[in-house]
């Protein structure tokens, strides 16, 4: 528990010296939001530069992928990931 939360605490840190947003990448009805630990939406489209952590790394993707990519049971591969955005 004390090394998830550390993970997040140096997750937001990185964020927020790279100026970017930190928070849930979120995925409803063909649009794709950001949701931040302050409760927070920012709607989410193209000129957004998204990366998803994956195994403790960055992962970019695009708009479209992270709308359009899903599994084979049909839910969204990248929503409840979490993400940072600029």
């Amino acid at each position: 528990m004390l090394t998830d939360s550390l993970k997040q605490s140096i997750y937001k840190i990185d964020a927020f010296l790279m100026q970017k947003q930190y928070g849930t990448l979120i995925v409803d009805d063909g649009q794709a939001y950001l949701d931040l630990p302050v409760g927070e939406l920012i709607t989410l489209n193209d000129s957004f530069e998204i990366e998803v952590i994956n195994d403790g790394e960055y992962i970019p993707i695009t708009y479209d992928e992270a709308v359009n990519t899903m599994s084979t049971d049909g839910w969204s591969l990248f929503a409840g990931l979490q993400a940072r955005v600029k």
